[in-house]
């Protein structure tokens, strides 16, 4: 019994964002988390079955609970990988705009930040750190036996599913 508690105890003493730690994609292939110490990213390819458009909500863990996450200082951005799009296109999305700034800039990748009004546009009302609510379940010593669960009706009327992925295997 002593023995039982004390793995309990050490567990909920674990650092909480340790537990998540790693690559997990939703069961359906669609969406990917990537998560390192409290800082995480939510990446959704081929956004709108838009192939090369790339929403991406990033922010910090905050603990919700022993087995609940919350994403804080969330932000939005879009990765446009420009193979998928006109050179004018990209022209035209590296203008200034009210909507979005750009972040970063490579020769195969256009990176853009939202900004309040553009997000205001995107999603009416939405409050950004509100939409990342994660719960981890099935809890092993093992990830890849554990289950992550995106709770939010942001992205879904149900649960979504994610699995952590091994890097490692090919």
């Amino acid at each position: 019994m002593l023995l039982i508690s004390g793995g309990i105890a050490g567990y909920i003493c674990y650092p909480f964002a340790n537990k998540i730690s790693g690559n997990w994609v939703s069961t359906d292939q669609a969406m990917r988390l990537t998560s390192q110490g409290n800082m995480w990213e939510l990446a959704i390819a081929d956004y709108k079955k838009t192939k090369g458009f790339t929403l991406v909500f990033t922010g910090k863990w905050t603990a919700a609970g022993v087995n609940k996450y919350d994403g804080k200082q969330v932000k939005l951005f879009a990765k446009i990988a420009k193979v998928n799009f006109s050179k004018e296109e990209i022209n035209t999305l590296e203008k200034k705009s009210d909507l979005y700034t750009v972040s970063d800039q490579t020769e195969k990748e256009l990176t853009l930040q939202y900004t309040k009004k553009g997000i205001k546009q995107i999603q009416p009302g939405s409050n950004l750190n509100k939409v990342v609510h994660m719960t981890l379940e099935n809890i092993h010593w093992t990830k890849q036996k554990e289950k992550l669960y995106l709770n939010s009706s942001y992205f879904s009327t149900e649960r979504i599913e994610f699995k952590y992925k091994n890097e490692n295997k090919t």
